[in-house]
């Protein structure tokens, strides 16, 4: 044995920062995999150990069970081996033998049916939790993380408070549970009367637009072309497959048929694809359809602009450019409008009109109170068995624009890098972005599953529905709005209506995913991730709009016309203070208790009920006493304004270390509530705090914000209401961690004459080899080295995989590694 002062150039010291890949899957029906366990290496072998004494109880008492997994049977077999060792030793004494297999056989069945440690069966989940109805621990992490954690990190990241990009799509999907048949139809009837049409064009004329076709055909089915825009007569611009096909026969690539004049009145599935561009009679004449060697990719997002100058401009001559390619067709006409006996009185998206009925009826005096649209006095409401829509648009699509003039190529080139401009409406006819606006018309809203309320809609989601009884409702007319005209469409099956039976037990969030026009209504709008695209947000402060922007205001003082603002979502003066609501509990007595005394109507109205208001956990029509609106029972008990429709993800730091490395993570919704499969999501992170989507194969909006990602903290906040139970059912995330090791190295130097002795006693000198002509027979075995501190109590060991051989003449050195 020797001692070696260890000098300090002995010592090497370097860290690595290491990005550990991490994959997790929940799912609320299959369970979790990827989930992280306490114990770095958890040992099957090691197990809990319960010894009988602790019990107070004979061993062998019939009532020893009390002890966990711990019987006479077991008390048994242990007393068994104990004689199985006395009987061995016995038999080693007296040179005999003794079977003990049976006994010990019982002895491993009792040890491998016993339960691991705690520490090596306990693992960590990603957690995912909505807002609770009640002020509980998760309300106190939503406030821990909205009023301390984002405005401590708001200086070094994007948008790190509680809003939300204003950059949507328009999302048009079909779904066995969702209605084919809606549409959105904007009136194109003056307001000033019933001859004047605001979005006919009345000559030459340009139709702009981006499209994603996100969705495709089911295998086994046919595609069918879906609509994108339709005006009766006029013009319709639809999707329709290409020729290629994935492997499961669904189409990947798909065209864009247009429509003019009165080739629009013909349905667009009943348009044969190879008599497009070709010499043709009426009434299909004027029907064209783009290249197939210029397709439209599925899950791209592609700019599309059909342009037509009327016979003064290249001879009548128009394109319909997709991207940078184009597609020539001509129109040996002067202008595609209608004659007058055809009143055009709808301009439709997302579907195809297919009826004889006057569209103009779509906009009678008796739907437009309830629906919140602007009415005529004298038109009858329309026929539903007379039209049907029947070619669902399946894309997603934004930024809307027809124009009244033949836009150039410079312009042309504008409107797919940028939004339409305030100051630059030359021409402008139509236009949806689809922008967020803190503007509608009063209409019937839904306040309760029973109830609604006569009033205007100045939020992204109905709050006195969320914050009431705890339901998420998006304000689709506040998304929709037209921006020449200020028009707000009629939303045809994407409306809610109130029950008119008597339903004891429901939540506010069933009753909505129960319909069906609620769910397409709730899925409508989705976070735009087109990237090769800046929409241009002053729009958003002109006209009626330029007085009404509390809905923008930013946390650092003033507005940003960008974002949404979620923080203050209600007023202070709708909850009282002091004060809380009845408990369910409470309220299924005073339900029970109503049924057998249904003619007492005073049961239900207490003090209490009318102070406290409904309770959101067990919605009842017999709670129609309370006022409608009078008291946001959710804010009554959280005292917490702000949205509630959101989702945040809780990461235990065993799952990254130091922190979420930047620009790795990735969260997946493969089911988006109520989409039946229909609807993926993918959100990511830009580097800098802030959650985008991340679903299109072409270029993302990373400056998109949907949500935040604290990357110390291992916190993400889905913040937009539009997936507000992302991941609710099933998520994948996936993401790297960033981990610091710590790695120092001594050198231990074992030179010439020391280690050539051994303190061990079993210790004898032996010669180093057989061989005679042996020069330095004298040697030891190093089999460890010992790290002492100045008082030489050992602080490390480490042991050689085996033996080495040192001879007095030898010199080496021992490298001893260690991680921290």
């Amino acid at each position: 044995m020797s001692l070696i002062k260890i000098l300090p150039e002995y010592i090497e010291k370097f860290s690595l920062t290491l990005h550990p890949e991490i994959s997790y899957v929940s799912s609320s029906i299959a369970g979790s995999t990827g989930s992280m366990p306490l114990s770095p290496r958890p040992s099957k072998c090691l197990k809990n150990i319960i010894l009988p004494e602790k019990s107070g109880q004979n061993v062998f008492d019939a009532d020893s069970t009390a002890i966990p997994g711990f019987n006479v049977m077991t008390y048994e077999i242990l007393a068994e081996i104990d004689s199985a060792k006395a009987n061995v030793a016995k038999a080693a004494i007296d040179g005999d033998s003794v079977d003990v297999l049976n006994t010990f056989e019982k002895y491993m069945e009792l040890v491998n049916s016993s339960s691991q440690i705690a520490r090596n069966s306990k693992r960590f989940e990603i957690v995912r939790f909505d807002p609770p109805f009640t002020y509980k621990l998760n309300t106190s992490v939503k406030n821990a993380i909205k009023n301390i954690l984002m405005p401590y990190y708001a200086p070094y990241y994007d948008q790190c408070h509680f809003a939300y990009t204003n950059y949507n799509t328009l999302n048009f999907f079909t779904s066995s549970n969702v209605p084919s048949n809606s549409a959105i139809i904007y009136n194109n009837l003056d307001i000033a009367g019933l001859e004047g049409r605001p979005f006919l064009p009345s000559g030459s004329f340009s139709i702009d637009f981006y499209v994603n076709p996100r969705y495709t055909n089911e295998p086994g089915e046919n595609y069918k072309a879906g609509t994108i825009m339709h005006m009766s007569s006029t013009f319709a611009v639809s999707l329709v497959s290409g020729s290629t096909h994935d492997g499961n026969g669904s189409a990947n690539t798909f065209r864009i048929l247009l429509q003019l004049s009165h080739s629009a009145d013909i349905a667009p599935s009943n348009i044969d694809a190879s008599i497009a561009n070709n010499k043709r009679s009426y009434p299909t004449d004027l029907v064209f359809l783009s290249k197939e060697s210029m397709p439209l990719s599925r899950n791209h997002w592609h700019h599309v602009c059909i342009r037509w100058g009327g016979n003064l401009i290249n001879a009548g001559s128009g394109s319909i450019t997709i991207d940078d390619t184009q597609t020539y067709f001509n129109v040996p006409s002067s202008s595609i409008t209608p004659p007058k006996h055809v009143s055009a009185a709808a301009l439709i998206l997302g579907n195809y009109y297919n009826g004889w009925d006057d569209e103009a009826r779509f906009f009678n005096n008796v739907d437009a109170p309830v629906e919140g649209y602007w009415p005529y006095e004298t038109i009858p409401q329309i026929e539903e068995s007379k039209f049907k829509f029947d070619h669902p648009l399946n894309a997603e699509i934004h930024d809307v624009k027809i124009f009244d003039k033949y836009i150039d190529s410079i312009k042309m080139k504008e409107n797919s890098k940028s939004g339409q401009s305030s100051t630059d409406t030359d021409g402008l006819l139509f236009y949806v972005p689809p922008f967020f606006t803190p503007e509608s018309r009063i209409a019937e809203q839904i306040i309760t599953p029973f109830q609604t309320e006569n009033r205007d809609t100045k939020k992204p989601f109905n709050t006195i529905f969320s914050f009431g009884v705890g339901g998420c409702l998006i304000n689709l007319q506040n998304f929709v709005r037209e921006f020449k005209t200020g028009y707000h469409p009629r939303l045809w099956n994407l409306t809610a209506s109130t029950i008119d039976y008597t339903v004891l037990d429901i939540t506010a969030n069933s009753y909505v995913y129960h319909t069906a026009s609620t769910r397409k209504r709730n899925l409508t709008i989705l976070p735009n991730d087109n990237g090769l695209f800046t929409p241009d947000f002053e729009i958003l402060n002109s006209g009626s709009l330029q007085q009404k922007t509390d809905a923008f205001r930013s946390p650092h003082g003033g507005y940003n016309l960008s974002t949404v603002d979620l923080s203050d979502m209600v007023p202070p003066i709708r909850a009282y203070k002091g004060l809380t609501s009845v408990s369910a509990t409470d309220l299924l007595k005073a339900i029970d208790n109503k049924i057998s005394k249904l003619e007492d109507d005073t049961t239900m109205n207490n003090i209490a009920n009318q102070i406290a208001g409904v309770t959101p956990e067990i919605l009842s029509s017999l709670q129609g006493a309370t006022q409608p609106g009078q008291i946001l029972t959710i804010y009554q008990r959280t005292r917490d304004p702000s949205s509630n429709e959101v989702s945040i993800f809780d990461i235990s730091n065993l799952y990254y270390g130091n922190k979420i490395f930047p620009g790795s993570f990735y969260l997946t919704d493969p089911n988006v509530t109520a989409s039946n499969g229909i609807v993926k999501m993918t959100l990511s992170d830009n580097e800098r705090g802030s959650l985008y989507r991340a679903d299109a194969l072409t270029p993302h909006a990373k400056w998109s914000s949907v949500g935040s990602l604290l990357y110390n903290e291992g916190v993400a906040v889905v913040k937009s209401p539009h997936i507000p139970f992302f991941g609710k059912d099933v998520f994948e995330a996936k993401f790297k961690g960033e981990q610091n090791t710590h790695i120092m190295t001594v050198n231990i130097p074992a030179s010439v004459g020391l280690f050539n002795s051994s303190s061990n006693p079993s210790y004898r000198i032996l010669s180093a080899s057989f061989d005679a002509s042996e020069t330095d027979p004298r040697f030891v075995y190093i089999s460890g080295v010992y790290l002492h501190d100045d008082n030489l109590n050992v602080i490390m060991r480490s042991n050689l995989a085996q033996p080495v051989k040192k001879r007095t003449t030898d010199e080496m050195l021992i490298r001893v590694k260690q991680d921290f």
